[in-house]
């Protein structure tokens, strides 16, 4: 669990430092700065709420594939 925790944060970081990039205003950007915020949602749901702890992998693997920005942002 701690892997998917550790690529939650990653990719949350990455998404952080792609909007610096993005033309404020611009669809893109919205679009990142929502998927930051459900990224940012997540990391603290499994750390702080103990359901790391409870998920399957499958269950890990489901969340990260909800949060996935898409390839517009990729």
């Amino acid at each position: 669990m701690q892997t998917v925790v550790a690529e939650i944060l990653a990719a949350w970081r990455r998404i952080e430092r792609l909007i610096e990039g993005l033309e404020p205003g611009s669809e893109q950007h919205a679009a990142a700065v929502r998927a930051c915020e459900h990224l940012r949602a997540a990391y603290h749901e499994l750390t702080q709420s103990g359901a790391a702890h409870t998920l399957t992998p499958g269950e890990a693997r489901s969340i990260i594939a909800d949060l996935d920005p898409g390839p517009d942002l990729a």
